[in-house]
């Protein structure tokens, strides 16, 4: 389906109608809806009553012969306006099945990313309400350690979208770097990653901090994978995810250390 208000084709099933680059809602039209459109764009309904509003005030030969040439003409512009609008709907189809991907990897596996390669390492808990008394109610602190390697090059926009967690059919997106920095640093996942971590360099290694419910003990990370050449904020190439399981601090260490010393 081609999107009505940027124009970029797109799977409708597969994205419930909404367009994945400018998030529009697009309403499929049914067939009935669809017809009518073909008649009001070519205009060959109003030719029928014109022509037979002319029939009937005349009753000659010649209005009955006319009246079947534009019948006709009506019917070859209808089949070649539908050629057409199926013509673009394969063309749409087949251009949304590699537009976007679903791609799943293992912690600890590199795989390609942009202009980059990344790897998701690990996810541990890093503090609950006990630790923390400014966490919401039923909720606690975790971070996931990720690493990636990159050409170093800023002009090619190698930006690392926010990831998110899946948690039990729950999205949690990502902390600011600035907001998970202070805390990263105290209870040991530093330094705080961002959307530049790969813009102008050649490889980064840190940790992503989020907020997830108490009880959840494994997790899904999501990175999404974007052309960021357009320059109308670029376009949605793949989804890249890992399941983890998340490490509970050892008893007894301080801070949300692990490490015994």
């Amino acid at each position: 389906m081609r999107c009505y208000n940027c124009r970029k084709n797109f799977d409708y099933d597969k994205y419930y109608g909404i367009c994945p680059k400018c998030g529009s809602f697009n309403r499929r039209e049914t067939q009935e809806e669809q017809h009518e459109n073909l008649h009001e764009r070519f205009g060959d309904e109003k030719i029928f009553v014109r022509a037979e509003e002319r029939k009937q005030k005349s009753g000659g030969p010649g209005f009955i012969i006319i009246s079947v040439l534009v019948f006709i003409l009506g019917i070859a512009v209808l089949a070649s306006g539908a050629a057409v609008m199926l013509g673009s709907r394969e063309v749409s189809s087949s251009e949304a099945d590699h537009t976007l991907r679903l791609e799943a990897h293992e912690a600890g596996e590199s795989f390609a990313f942009q202009q980059a390669a990344l790897q998701v390492l690990e996810a541990k808990v890093l503090a609950d309400r006990d630790t923390l008394p400014g966490l919401e109610k039923g909720m606690k602190l975790v971070a996931v350690h990720v690493a990636g390697q990159g050409d170093g090059e800023f002009e090619d926009y190698n930006r690392i979208q926010e990831p998110y967690l899946e948690t039990d059919g729950a999205y949690r997106y990502a902390l600011s770097a600035h907001e998970f920095e202070p805390y990263g640093q105290m209870l040991g996942a530093r330094p705080a990653l961002d959307g530049w971590a790969l813009s102008g360099e050649t490889s980064c290694d840190g940790w992503y901090g989020f907020v997830v419910e108490e009880e959840a003990q494994q997790v899904r990370i999501w990175f999404d994978e974007y052309d960021w050449s357009d320059w109308d904020g670029g376009n949605l190439l793949a989804a890249h995810y890992v399941d983890l399981q998340l490490e509970e601090p050892e008893t007894g260490a301080e801070g949300g250390e692990t490490d015994a010393e």
